[in-house]
């Protein structure tokens, strides 16, 4: 029987489902310092991973019996990917599983953002009564995000569910990505259908970084560290 090990946890229903399938599944917790010889002394064939648990070039060379490395979720900084798949290992990820909810949170935040509401909802309590005139006039106002110009940079699965939803905000949406082919998007409406609306990713944040009233990142950490939005981005927003 392959066993896994799913050491950031794993749900009960997926631990069924692979045990359906005649896996032998394990959700102990294993120290990073000493998870090599974890899966070596209990065979481990695959691991699986979220953001937590880290799988470098020293655990892919010193763990001969490990098959896959999976992570659940989008970003897979935390796998050395390239040289796990170049000495055999399968390196999966699950690249449309936060997309919707991602995209949700990146929303309300830009709505917390536009009307104070996380910086309110601290200080309103702590001095609301002695300071309530003052706080009110801070907080009480606030922008609308209908008409709102939102530049998302990366323009893959998440990116385009966050298109969708800033449509259906009425904000205006400028794709920034190294792919430039045309993307239909679709905004649901129930009970009317999708409305489609097909956008053009631009290639170069500069071109257009000066239109953006909000930025969303949706892209990996650079190779070389440099930082996607610098000092000479931020002048020009």
């Amino acid at each position: 029987i392959m066993k896994i090990l799913a050491n950031d946890g794993i749900s009960k229903d997926a631990v069924a489902a692979l045990e359906a399938a005649g896996f032998s599944v394990s959700t102990t917790k294993v120290d990073q310092a000493q998870l090599i010889d974890h899966i070596n002394k209990e065979n481990i064939s695959a691991l699986l991973v979220r953001s937590a648990t880290t799988a470098r070039k020293d655990m892919i060379d010193a763990c001969p019996g490990l098959k896959l490395i999976g992570r659940g979720g989008v970003g897979m900084d935390n796998i050395d990917v390239e040289y796990a798949r170049s000495k055999g290992r399968h390196v999966i990820n699950t690249p449309g599983a936060s997309s919707q909810s991602v995209a949700e949170l990146v929303i309300g935040t830009m709505f917390s953002l536009s009307r104070d509401l996380f910086h309110s909802h601290r200080m309103m309590p702590v001095n609301g009564e002695k300071d309530f005139e003052a706080l009110k006039k801070k907080y009480g106002k606030g922008q609308e995000l209908r008409g709102k110009t939102l530049g998302i940079v990366g323009f893959g699965r998440i990116g385009q569910s966050l298109a969708s939803y800033a449509l259906g905000c009425g904000m205006k949406v400028i794709a920034i990505d190294l792919y430039t082919n045309p993307v239909d998007i679709k905004v649901p409406i129930v009970g009317h259908g999708d409305v489609k609306v097909t956008i053009t990713p631009k290639k170069d944040l500069s071109d257009v970084i000066g239109e953006l009233d909000y930025v969303s990142l949706h892209v990996p950490k650079q190779p070389n560290g440099a930082a996607v939005i610098g000092e000479a981005e931020f002048s020009k927003l």
